[in-house]
């Protein structure tokens, strides 16, 4: 079940800011995990946060750690990227900056049953440009113009990592049905033939 929670207010604290920018290494899409798509960090705030305005990116917050390894992807799911959890959750104002079309999506750890996750970021009105899917200081509560206050989600996987694809199973077959069908058929083939003897 998806349950979603509204909560605004900033979710780092203030002890410190980290400067600079720190970019994650690509990882290969493994190929049995085309079932995890993820969803644009677009669709994820205009299905979970209506009043929200229209925006081109956002900053990433905060990531529930506990629920599995958290990626994103900025060419459309073709490669993932692993997010340094430890670096956006820890004290001070450090968040991972994405445009709204990039990808998000959480690998569950095994045997871990997840109903639902916590997701904290806040949205600008500007791409990232160079900045895009590097972690980067932001300002705490006085945000630059056009940057909204902290959003923090609860979400489902599927509001993450998006539906898997339908699979069409085929009906299995009733072989007894088949057979007795079979011998119907035969039946009637039998009768018309003794029929159109008897006529001749």
């Amino acid at each position: 079940m998806t349950a979603n929670a509204l909560h605004p207010g900033s979710a780092a604290s203030d002890v410190s800011r980290h400067h600079g920018e720190r970019r994650p290494a690509a990882i290969a899409s493994p190929q049995g995990s085309t079932g995890l798509g993820g969803n644009t960090l677009a669709q994820i705030v205009e299905e979970n946060c209506p009043g929200t305005q229209a925006s081109a990116g956002v900053v990433i917050e905060h990531l529930d750690a506990q629920a599995g390894t958290w990626q994103f992807s900025m060419d459309e799911g073709q490669t993932w990227r692993a997010i340094r959890t430890d670096l956006i959750n820890r004290d001070g104002n450090l968040g991972l900056a994405l445009d709204c079309d990039a990808r998000l999506r959480v690998l569950p750890f095994g045997g871990h049953r997840v109903s639902g996750v916590r997701v904290a970021f806040h949205t600008v009105q500007r791409r990232h440009g160079q900045g895009n899917g590097s972690y980067r200081a932001y300002a705490s509560d006085e945000r630059e113009e056009g940057c909204s206050r902290t959003v923090t989600l609860v979400l489902g996987l599927s509001a993450i990592n998006g539906a898997p694809p339908a699979v069409h199973v085929p009906r299995p077959r009733n072989k007894r049905a088949l057979v007795q069908r079979a011998a119907a058929a035969a039946g009637a083939a039998g009768t018309s033939l003794s029929g159109s003897m008897a006529l001749a």
